[in-house]
């Protein structure tokens, strides 16, 4: 939230208002298990468009529901059954004439193929955004739409609140910060917050440190800590961000994201 990355398409469309430029993004559970994702965004027609593609592929022990159970300690298991999903996801947003409020709205075309079992569906985002004194805030209802491969019918998958604001500049350094609030399809409560310091040596240079605590589902792995590091040039930013998992292989996730400004 508040970052002005294209990412913002997939989390909260109303912030693609403020989006720009074009990021690629690349995160490994496993020998078996990845994610990919692309996004831009652009101004257009008095505010902002923004297409992603993203992909997920796993192996899961059983089809229907238990091959997509909630959180991501499956994603470090092998199964017999191939698991896969393919999205194309489209957004637009604008400022509503109404106490400097963006809305926007975003469409999820989505394939989910379990084994030889194959679903097509569409989904809605909604959610609308505003700054608020040196942050940022953005409320969005995810997954509007049916989910045959859940069976959760038409109701939204979750509701999150988030904040944020970066570049806040302290003394040497660049300072920022970020969190969520949410509420899940099953009733749940989840929360992360995160802060970042920056330090540039010289000017269009900054090498950034980042920390964050994340809620753990009962029953996982999961440590509550995350990690990462990311190098801001003038045009091209390099993240990479690692959540441990207590009996994971390689220790846990990591994330790899290039991002062109």
């Amino acid at each position: 939230v508040g970052s002005d990355h294209a990412d913002a398409v997939f989390y909260h469309p109303a912030l693609v208002t403020g989006a720009s430029g074009f990021g690629l993004d690349w995160q490994r559970w496993s020998s078996e298990s990845s994610a990919a994702a692309a996004s831009a965004a652009v101004d257009w027609l008095g505010g902002g468009v923004a297409v992603g593609l993203r992909s997920l592929q796993f192996s899961s022990p059983g089809g229907g529901g238990t091959a997509a159970p909630g959180g991501q300690d499956h994603l470090f298991d092998v199964g017999s059954v191939p698991v896969s999903e393919r999205s194309l996801t489209l957004a637009y947003a604008r400022e509503l004439p109404l106490y400097d409020i963006d809305a926007g709205v975003a469409v999820d075309l989505v394939d989910e193929r379990v084994g030889s079992t194959q679903h097509a569906v569409t989904l809605f985002d909604v959610g609308l955004a505003r700054a608020v004194g040196p942050v940022t805030v953005a409320f969005t209802v995810h997954d509007i739409g049916e989910k045959p491969l859940l069976d959760t019918g038409r109701e939204p998958a979750a509701y999150t609140l988030g904040v944020g604001g970066y570049g806040r500049q302290v003394g040497p350094l660049d300072v920022g910060v970020a969190g969520h609030l949410g509420l899940d399809r099953e009733q749940e409560i989840t929360w992360g917050a995160g802060a970042e310091i920056g330090y540039w040596p010289i000017q269009g240079r900054t090498f950034v440190a980042r920390f964050g605590f994340q809620d753990v589902p009962d029953g996982s792995d999961a440590s509550p800590l995350t990690a990462g590091f990311a190098f801001w040039g003038d045009d091209i930013t390099v993240e990479w961000a690692f959540r441990p998992f207590s009996d994971a292989d390689e220790g846990g996730t990591h994330r790899f994201g290039v991002r062109f400004n």
